[in-house]
């Protein structure tokens, strides 16, 4: 197997992994068993590690000396962190794309966010793949790998995979179809501080509308677990 192969082999295992604590298979405290997952999965013990390690770079489980891999809490406050970051980090890729966008790159732009607002509403997927094409391309114009950097990992930190689930956030697919032309015009004008502002304030409410979610279903209400004592490093050799 190759490397990209492994580094793909990795990536789908913790995905995995990740949607069975979203999905509350596990719970935040529980013991993540490296045979048992290999053997649910059907991989080797060693990706399903591998992958592991990986989570635990992001939050979602806790690597502890001795004892193996748990299920790290998920606090709001953290997603709230979160959303800060990756609104900010956003906000300044959009204001990148403000001084680089040529008339062909807004013309396509515009072209994205047309089909998101033609589209059927009760098709959430082809909106998320829309969203997901419109925000990659102001990405591509800004030329910004390592604010796009920042942006990758706060998507991962996020408790529902994005974009792909969006669509099921009550009020999503709203904040979709009418907040992009904004940001768009900004670019478009060459507005650094408008296209800064508006996609900033877009992630925000994207957040804002994530959490009132996932507040409603009491997604926050399990204990958290006891914090290590200061001092000690947050991740195990």
């Amino acid at each position: 197997m190759g490397r990209d192969e492994k580094e793909q082999l990795r990536s789908n295992v913790a995905s995995a992994i990740r949607d069975q604590i979203m999905e509350r298979t596990v719970h935040p405290g529980d013991t993540l068993r490296l045979g048992q997952l290999a053997e649910q999965l059907g991989v080797s013990i060693t990706p399903v590690r591998e992958a592991l390690l990986l989570l635990s770079q992001d939050g979602w489980v806790r690597h502890e000396p001795n004892r193996g891999f748990r299920v790290a809490p998920i606090r709001r406050k953290d997603v709230e962190d979160t959303y800060l970051m990756w609104s900010t980090a956003e906000g300044e890729i959009a204001a990148r794309a403000a001084t680089r966008a040529t008339s062909r790159d807004v013309a396509y732009l515009r072209e994205i966010d047309q089909r998101i607002r033609d589209a059927d509403p009760s098709d959430g997927h082809l909106a998320t793949e829309l969203n997901s094409a419109l925000h990659h391309y102001v990405s591509v114009i800004a030329d910004a790998p390592k604010l796009d950097w920042f942006v990758q990992s706060a998507s991962r930190l996020v408790p529902l995979q994005f974009p792909e689930n969006f669509h099921v956030v009550p009020g999503w697919s709203e904040v979709n179809r009418t907040q992009h032309t904004a940001l768009i015009d900004a670019i478009a004008g060459g507005d650094v501080e408008a296209a800064r502002s508006a996609t900033a304030a877009h992630f925000q409410d994207t957040g804002n509308l994530l959490m009132q979610w996932l507040d409603s279903l009491e997604f926050w209400s399990e204990p958290e677990m006891p914090q290590a004592p200061r001092g000690t490093g947050r991740l195990a050799g």
